[in-house]
């Protein structure tokens, strides 16, 4: 949803003026919350002090009259002589005078003489007779019968130590009351045990139940504040004891200055209201002022953009009347600038020509009429010759050659440069040769570049626009001259006419290009192996791998197909990388059955460019805990005439980690006798096209006579490939031929059927 300029003006004042307030509002508060917290633990801490002060003259209280007991000349002769009733009596009526709630006296060695505390068990009595060992004025809290006392004890001498005399008052809910009266803060003792948990508190009844369930964790807290426990209340722990038992618990309620709070904050509140509706109010005033000179602008424009010459606006402010003045002006610059954006969104930048666009909509204006001929040319090599005379001269040479295809005789009808050196012709009459010839001769005149003279070379592809050609839609059309001249540039062709049948040809191509990678995933493509027999011991310890795809629409692909495509579209490396894998995955499986064989795999001429290759093998082999002979490498005589030095280096290379490397399909290259003796390799394979007649063709045996004696020559073993009869083991055998591979021992094998195949011609 869109909100108009006078509603945004409002909403961002508004925004400021909320923004302004919460945050004031968020201080105030904070700062309010936190002098309030501040006071409630000033009050909680002096209320303690106040609570302690209140104990300790208790404290003194009792040590007064427990003085004045133990001085007492018949006090202390019942207590020399045992006079039980005696001593019972003095101790009731010296506590009665006091208010004392318990009186005992214990001997010297901490036996129970007399106690006001009935029950009391030589636990008790040991707990009280330990507060003698560290005698002084101050006063300890002892729990009996779970109620807290604090407890004074004195000595007893005539003149030596006779007894231990001892009074104590009970923490009890009339000292809880006493303390609040004080103090002015409620007050709880907790005396905990493993029993239970006694509670007296002047607490109420709901905040009381609380306390009682967070009694577990006040140990944790002893002298410290804690808030929430019970809720609303801000609590301090007092520790009675070393061992957590005995508690003194002062609560200081946040009711009053939640109540504070809560007014303040209701106070700002209502302020904050008021104070929003009158800024709307406000905003609203000075928005509509400023927005209705604005708005004349907006329908100002809207005419302006429709295409009205509307009047000025009059009375607006200056900068708002110097914007509507350049408008009209605006306008006419406007259209200039569509005309010009139409002629180059139909135009090549460079040469002026229709470009890819413009051209496929011109030719589907024509489509339901055409007719004649529609040529692609491109120039031959032509990034190579970018790279030589640079991009600027380049760009001279193509803007020449669009002038010269521009002038051309008979004129085309459209003229247009696709992409790079690619340019798209229609002429109205079909082609003939004579002109077509008269074309390229044309175009193959100099071209003058910087006072030098540039010849270019061209291929042209070409669709006949007859009757018999039938054509749908453009992206058709385009795609049949662009099959013609893709044809022309792997044929080496100058001139390609598209036939019939091609689409289904290029579309095949592309179904085996897109559906590489997903035949590698779903398991289309699997590895067969041939058998290599050594003819002297006439035994099989070496396989040759080759690639197999069952494609499921397509049926089977041979491998020239698809490797070729694969090569040509940059897919042959993941081909490469699963063959290996797999091969040494086979070759580790074999290891564990107790079978050693050496599998040679054939590389393109695009990995014999990877220095990492060799790398990537030696991990594997070390992975699958393989001796690196079990691998073997063939390469092509054509691969290694690509990039001779680059292809030794990289041969070297592999073998450097130990594996053995042969020259396949030798006698079928060009020049590779001047590197034969420089390669890195172990073995050469005879080509096939030599091997498979040579017991009948004199020919045939004399090629392969004469090659045999050149590879022994240079200390390599020999391969003959492709033998399919028994004369010609026989005559490969005379020849000194070291290895035989073809179907006249076996066709490539699964490797479940190779197995089969193993047992049976080793016996």
């Amino acid at each position: 949803m869109q909100f108009s300029f006078r509603s945004r003006l409002i909403i961002a004042f508004l925004f400021m003026l909320t923004l302004l307030q919460l945050t004031t509002a968020l201080f105030v508060l904070n700062a309010t919350q936190r002098d309030y917290r501040q006071q409630q633990i000033q009050d909680l801490n002096i209320g303690a002090k106040v609570f302690m002060e209140m104990l300790s003259s208790r404290s003194g209280q009792l040590n007064q009259s427990l003085s004045l007991l133990s001085s007492d000349f018949g006090f202390k002769r019942a207590v020399a002589t045992g006079e039980q009733e005696t001593i019972a009596s003095v101790l009731a009526n010296h506590g009665k005078r006091i208010n004392a709630d318990a009186a005992i006296l214990l001997s010297p060695q901490g036996q129970l003489l007399s106690s006001s505390l009935g029950g009391m068990t030589d636990e008790d009595v040991e707990k009280l007779f330990l507060l003698t060992q560290n005698h002084s004025d101050a006063f300890e809290i002892v729990n009996f019968e779970h109620t807290s006392y604090q407890f004074v004890l004195q000595p007893v001498k005539a003149p030596v130590l006779i007894a231990w005399v001892g009074m104590g008052f009970a923490l009890d809910k009339q000292v809880a009351d006493q303390a609040k009266s004080i103090t002015g803060i409620d007050i709880s003792f907790v005396n905990q045990s493993v029993e239970k948990t006694d509670l007296v508190s002047t607490l109420p009844d709901n905040a009381r139940q609380q306390l009682l369930s967070a009694g577990i964790t006040l140990g944790n807290a002893s002298h410290q504040l804690v808030s929430d426990v019970p809720k609303n209340y801000l609590s301090k722990v007092i520790d009675f004891t070393q061992q957590h038992g005995q508690w003194a618990v002062l609560h200081q309620s946040n009711a009053a200055w939640q109540k504070n709070y809560d007014e303040l904050r209701n106070n700002m509140l209502i302020i904050f209201v008021l104070t929003c509706l009158f800024a709307f109010l406000f905003a609203a005033w000075i928005a509509g002022g400023l927005t209705k000179p604005i708005y004349a602008l907006v329908n100002f424009a809207r005419k302006v953009g429709q295409g009205d010459n509307p009047r000025p606006i009059k009375g607006a402010p200056a900068e708002l009347q110097i914007l509507a003045d350049n408008l009209s002006v605006m306008r006419e610059n406007i259209e200039s600038r569509e005309q010009d954006l139409l002629y180059q969104s139909q135009h090549d930048n460079l040469t002026g020509l229709y470009n890819r666009g413009a051209a496929k909509q011109l030719l589907a204006q024509r489509l339901t009429y055409m007719s004649g001929s529609l040529l692609m040319f491109d120039i031959v090599n032509f990034r190579h010759l970018n790279n030589i005379i640079g991009f600027a001269n380049a760009d001279g040479l193509l803007v020449s050659f669009a002038k010269r295809l521009s002038s051309l005789q008979p004129a085309a009808e459209i003229v247009s440069r696709l992409d790079g050196d690619s340019f798209l012709l229609l002429f109205k009459l079909n082609m003939i040769d004579i002109q077509l010839d008269d074309i390229l001769v044309d175009l193959g005149r100099p071209f003058v570049i910087e006072g030098s003279n540039i010849s270019v070379k061209v291929r042209v592809g070409l669709v006949e626009l007859t009757q018999e050609y039938h054509h749908d839609d453009i992206d058709t059309l385009m795609r049949h001259v662009e099959i013609a001249l893709n044809h022309a540039r792997v044929e080496s062709l100058v001139v390609s006419h598209y036939h019939k049948g091609a689409d289904e040809q290029y579309l095949r191509e592309l179904t085996i290009i897109r559906d590489i990678p997903t035949a590698l995933v779903q398991g289309q493509l699997f590895l067969v192996y041939q058998p290599k027999v050594d003819i002297k011991s006439n035994t099989c310890h070496c396989v040759e791998t080759l690639i197999r795809w069952q494609h499921p629409t397509l049926g089977f692909l041979p491998p020239d197909e698809f490797i070729l495509l694969a090569e040509k579209s940059g897919n042959i490396s993941i081909i490469s990388d699963w063959v290996v894998k797999t091969a040494i995955t086979q070759l580790a499986a074999w290891k564990q059955q107790g079978i050693t064989l050496t599998v040679a795999i054939n590389l393109s001429a695009h990995d014999l460019t990877n220095d990492n290759f060799a790398n990537d093998i030696q991990q594997l082999l070390q992975q699958h805990h393989l001796p690196p002979h079990a691998l073997s490498i063939e390469v092509t005589e054509g691969a290694v005439m690509k990039d001779a030095q680059k292809v030794i280096a990289v041969l070297q290379s592999f073998r450097d980690i130990g594996l053995s490397i042969a020259i396949d399909d030798f006698g079928t290259g060009h020049s590779s006798l001047a590197y034969l003796k420089l390669l890195p390799v172990n073995e050469v394979k005879i080509d096939r096209s030599f091997i498979k007649d040579i017991h009948i063709d004199e020919t045939d045996l004399m090629i392969v006579n004469t090659s045999i004696k050149l590879i022994k020559g240079l200390g390599l073993t020999v391969v003959a490939e492709g033998v399919e009869s028994e004369d010609g083991i026989d005559i490969l055998r005379k020849l000194d031929c070291d290895t035989i591979q073809g179907y006249v021992y076996s066709k490539p094998l699964k490797a479940d059927e190779l197995m089969l195949w193993l047992a049976d011609f080793n016996q």
